[in-house]
């Protein structure tokens, strides 16, 4: 399991939800979050959300008609841009994720 890299301002987090047995264009939302308009309080509660997803990740996570959340994270690492992708099935994705994903936000309870 490669571990989260560390997310500065130039850090933007993609969350979208895929498969299913027909595709719906509507129904994946995308949703990016740029690290540059959170503050510190908000990046720390996204990277938690991000560290939970971590073990979660699955290379094959849509078989059948299971939905699962795709969340790239484009970053900084090194003096040149990186990208992580993780895909976690929908039934395992922990409430907080679909939270972000949902509405944008991530509460301050866990």
């Amino acid at each position: 399991m490669k571990p989260l890299p560390n997310l500065d301002d130039h850090a933007v987090v993609r969350l979208s939800r895929q498969g299913g047995v027909a595709a719906m264009p509507g129904l994946t939302r995308p949703r990016e979050i740029d690290f540059a308009q959170c503050d510190l309080d908000q990046r720390t509660r996204i990277c938690s959300v991000l560290e939970g997803c971590l073990p979660l990740d699955s290379a094959a996570p849509g078989r059948g008609d299971q939905r699962f959340f795709r969340i790239e994270v484009r970053y900084r690492a090194n003096d040149q841009d990186d990208e992580m992708v993780l895909q976690v099935p929908e039934d395992q994705a922990p409430g907080e994720l679909v939270r972000l994903w949902d509405k944008g936000e991530v509460s301050s309870k866990d």
